[in-house]
């Protein structure tokens, strides 16, 4: 008789767990100090989430931003001399001539400069105080940053270069849907999930590998990742618009922008140094989605949602908390690696101020350097003994202070190398973007991950989105191309 009782109780409990979940919203129900009711809740206040908040709400839509830094903009980042007032971006610097840029700055009269219609300084010569500081023109050298001796590159001639770049547009211009997401034709073309190498020799490539290696920083090792990643990151835009130049922001002050772009949104509705930690989004009493926040003075707000757009990279361990269905769980656990990539600034480093030195390995294909490493050791130009700093990995399991050590090491290598005192360098500011380009196996490319992936937007009924980069490419121009043409588009559709 008891076994009976206690069979049926186990029954009971069984059922009632099937058909509710206990979640961190329902343990702390009623200890929050708000609740915010919006339109659309945006997860992310990087590139995407801010020009998705700035579109939805010319739609008439509410939002609320959900961000885990004390800023907005992402991967943008400027540092600012506390004594000569000098600007240095040392994230996002540039952007493709495309319309929904020219709109977005437009927007919030921020002023951008075509990089090639100036006259920037000769190389060798100080930099024009009066041009951002991405535009300072240096001396080339290359030097093995695991010894400090200098490395002659085996340099392809300018005209195969050119030929190079000119079969690579001929061959991306089958592929033009790579510019606007992961919507990708069955079967995958095999192109996509070749190593980037094989896909380099296979179009005779090989002459333009460096430039695009140089320029496509953060990709770890290239030659190893699948193509698309790097065909999407190194696009057939870039190469149609090299001639009329990439813009930045006139000043060297990216950051402008989202300062601006904040200031529109309402700081009632941006949530800084806060993360979401439950989500509920299937059973509310109410029928809208809920996220439970935990705020930066440590107190909580739950917001109500009509829809959720999420930007963050979607991997597991940033979505604990989540109700994750069966198809989120199935398509963002693939995720199997990423690339680790860390910028900075640093002073005190007394090297000569009109050279740049490239970290070229002795030893390896193209001379690529042997990660983790600097990419190369840069001066700013505009401030005195100041350096660019952009170090990458092949994976993100490095700290930030295992990075800045290791940093250290290789710039007194270089020091040494060239002659000069031996310092500590001093930090002015310090970012990691890690984990930079998540990526899935290639078999996974294959089998249609992508297609799984792009399947997601407008799930539970027209109220799941998603942007940002796992959903399209680590670049601002491309991110807000992709919200302006895909996302926002479904998104109002499924009002």
């Amino acid at each position: 008789m008891e076994l009976l009782l206690l069979s049926a109780i186990l029954v009971y409990v069984q059922l009632a767990a099937a058909s509710y979940v206990w979640s961190v919203i329902d343990i702390n129900n009623g200890e929050w100090s708000e609740i915010l009711d919006r339109d659309v809740c945006i997860v992310g206040g990087g590139a995407s989430g801010v020009h998705a908040a700035v579109s939805l709400v010319d739609l008439n839509r509410t939002v609320v931003v959900v961000e885990r830094n004390d800023f907005l903009g992402g991967g943008t980042h400027t540092y600012t001399d506390p004594e000569t007032q000098a600007t240095v971006d040392i994230g996002v610097v540039i952007f493709q001539p495309v319309p929904v840029v020219f709109n977005f700055f437009n927007k919030f009269n921020v002023s951008l400069l075509n990089m090639s219609s100036v006259q920037v300084n000769k190389a060798g010569e100080p930099a024009n105080p009066s041009l951002p500081a991405a535009m300072f023109n240096t001396i080339r050298r290359d030097a093995d940053f695991r010894g400090g001796s200098t490395v002659t590159r085996n340099v392809s001639s300018g005209e195969e270069e050119a030929k190079a770049f000119h079969r690579l547009v001929h061959v991306l211009s089958k592929y033009p849907y790579l510019l606007d997401g992961y919507d990708l034709p069955d079967p995958v073309p095999e192109d996509f999930y070749l190593p980037f190498g094989a896909f380099i020799e296979k179009y005779n490539l090989t002459a333009a590998f460096r430039t695009i290696y140089d320029i496509a920083q953060g990709m770890g090792d290239m030659l190893h990742v699948s193509t698309i990643y790097a065909i999407k990151y190194f696009n057939l835009d870039d190469l149609r618009y090299a001639s009329q130049g990439y813009f930045t922001q006139a000043h060297g002050n990216n950051s402008e922008l989202y300062t601006r772009a904040g200031d529109f949104i309402g700081a009632s509705n941006i949530l800084l140094q806060s993360t979401v930690i439950s989500a509920n989004r299937k059973n509310t009493t109410s029928g809208r989605p809920e996220l439970l926040v935990s705020t930066r003075d440590g107190g909580r707000k739950l917001l109500s949602c009509k829809q959720i757009l999420l930007t963050i990279p979607p991997t597991i361990t940033n979505l604990r908390g989540w109700d994750l269905t069966a198809d989120e769980y199935a398509v963002f656990s693939q995720y199997i690696t990423a690339n680790g990539y860390w910028t900075g600034l640093v002073k005190n480093v007394g090297l000569d101020q009109t050279i740049v030195t490239f970290n070229s390995a002795a030893n390896t294909p193209f001379n690529i350097p042997a990660l983790p490493a600097l990419y190369n050791l840069a001066p700013v130009g505009n401030i005195d003994d100041v350096w660019w700093i952009k170090f990458g990995a092949d994976n993100p399991t490095m700290s930030d202070a295992q990075v800045m050590s290791y940093i250290e090491r290789q710039i007194q290598t270089i020091q040494r190398a060239n002659n000069v005192s031996i310092t500590k360098p001093e930090w002015l500011i310090f970012e990691s973007h890690t984990p930079f380009h998540l990526q899935v196996a290639p078999e996974a490319i294959r089998d249609g991950f992508f297609r799984n992936l792009t399947a997601l937007q407008g799930g539970l009924g027209g109220k799941m989105f998603y942007s940002g980069a796992a959903f399209h490419t680590q670049y601002s121009t491309l991110l807000w191309r992709f919200n302006q043409g895909v996302v926002i588009p479904k998104m109002m559709r499924s009002v």
